[in-house]
């Protein structure tokens, strides 16, 4: 197990969520005249502020550079003389609606179209069946936990190990190491609860993924990144990203979202791709965000809206779950966000074009197929 230098001072969840850290981006920092401010990751900033709550003196961030609270200073860690001027800033009110985030709400949605279900598949080699369908969740059941009398916590501790490798590799080291002391915070709330029979999921840490998701961070982009291109996942990134995954997919659907009738996705999509979501049966291969709020969605301003109807019951009555609205839990409130985990199926409804928006609109429903 890797360690863990940065320490929270409250469960990540329960902060406040009013400051940010900025850096000058001003070619002369030094110079008054027309300041640009660039503001820090949304983990950078709670390394920064977690070392400030500590009354550090300085911390590291990546990019080897090191934050100098007492004089409010970045610098390089070997050249003092790339200091630059930065500042803390407090708001109101949540900091959530002041940086759009278009990664998360506009990138394209990968599918994997199918005409069999996941029954059908269950005798296939479960990497084989990943990067077809691009179902990780299974592909980490079958692979690392099934017949291995673990626990929660075991896996808690993997998603933790796998996030320092994965952060190691890119240069990332400091923020992997933040985000996997909050997994590490709460992994005895699994301890005893095997993976094999679980009952309720615990609480505390299906929270804490889904609010280290909604987390702006190399994790969210790696994961989704693989994710969307199952056809070359290894298995070596089963079981580094899988036990997060798992954990996330778990939580979300043991707790689905049943009240909210439509959630919508802004895309850019060109005639092909757009093609490709009027398949009669599709599937999302990674966890998607939509948003609750028509108007939410549209402010990305895609070409292409998605229309999701995700209140729909099977032949025998029973809610077709398919996500959770995570706002109450994401770093980002104000974006009503209801997360969709990897896997779930949709079916066609229809296509139209609004000659006053000139955005093609394609509505989507959940469907039973899988």
């Amino acid at each position: 197990m890797e360690s863990w230098p940065h320490s929270s001072t409250a469960p990540v969840f329960l902060r406040a969520r009013n400051y940010q850290w900025y850096w000058n981006s001003t070619v002369d920092p030094w110079s008054s005249d027309d300041e640009q401010w660039q503001k820090y990751t949304d983990v950078e900033n709670e390394i920064i502020e977690d070392a400030n709550n500590q009354q550090k003196f300085d911390v590291e961030i990546d990019g080897d550079y090191i934050i100098n609270l007492e004089y409010s200073l970045q610098y390089k860690r070997d050249n003092e003389f790339t200091a630059r001027p930065i500042k803390r800033v407090h708001f109101g009110k949540d900091r959530s609606n002041i940086h759009p985030r278009e990664e998360r709400f506009l990138l394209s949605v990968t599918l994997a179209t199918s005409t069999c279900s996941s029954q059908q598949l269950q005798n296939e080699n479960e990497l084989v069946w990943l990067r077809t369908y691009g179902y990780i969740t299974s592909a980490y059941w079958e692979l690392e936990l099934k017949d291995k009398n673990k626990t929660i916590a075991d896996v808690v501790e993997e998603a933790a190990d796998g996030i320092i490798k994965e952060g190691s590799a890119i240069g990332k080291l400091h923020e992997a190491q933040w985000i996997s002391q909050q997994l590490v915070a709460v992994k005895d709330f699994g301890s005893n609860t095997k993976v094999d029979s679980i009952k309720n999921f615990p609480s505390n840490i299906g929270e804490t993924c889904v609010y280290l998701y909604t987390k702006e961070s190399f994790w969210y982009k790696l994961t989704n990144r693989v994710l969307r291109d199952p056809h070359s996942m290894s298995r070596k990134q089963v079981k580094s990203l899988g036990p997060f995954c798992w954990l996330l997919d778990w939580y979300l659907y043991e707790n689905p979202t049943t009240d909210i009738p439509t959630v919508y996705r802004s895309l850019n999509l060109d005639n092909e791709q757009r093609k490709q979501f009027m398949e009669e049966i599709m599937k999302f291969t990674s966890f998607t965000s939509t948003s609750c709020s028509r108007s939410v969605a549209e402010f990305y301003d895609g070409n292409t809206l998605l229309i999701i109807d995700v209140n729909l019951r099977d032949n025998n009555h029973k809610h077709i779950r398919c996500g959770r609205n995570i706002s109450s839990l994401s770093d980002f409130p104000q974006e009503e966000e209801f997360l969709i985990w990897p896997g779930r199926e949709f079916a066609f409804v229809r296509y139209e074009y609004d000659i006053v928006k000139k955005k093609h609109v394609i509505y989507l429903k959940s469907s039973s197929w899988d």
